[in-house]
């Protein structure tokens, strides 16, 4: 989702840098909260985003929230 925002391509994302690092702005930071809240109905406040918090701090936060929902895989973006 983030490559596709940032128009990485096929280029890979490094997991553990912050995500401002990787190129994330304010308007893709909107952009990636809104995405992830509507494929998996989680919620992540906009200045995750944006602080110091790397792509594989968030991707757990999302496994840990949909783990505690019940919500099945958040990869797969159908709360299954």
């Amino acid at each position: 989702m983030l490559k596709e925002l940032l128009g990485a391509g096929e280029q890979p994302l490094a997991p553990d840098r912050p995500l401002g690092e990787l190129g994330i702005d304010s308007l893709t930071a909107a952009q990636l909260s809104v995405e992830i809240e509507e494929r998996t109905d989680i919620t992540i406040p906009l200045e995750r985003f944006l602080g110091e918090e790397s792509l594989q701090d968030l991707v757990h936060e999302v496994e840990n929230a949909a783990g505690a929902t019940g919500e099945g895989d958040p990869s797969r973006g159908d709360g299954s």
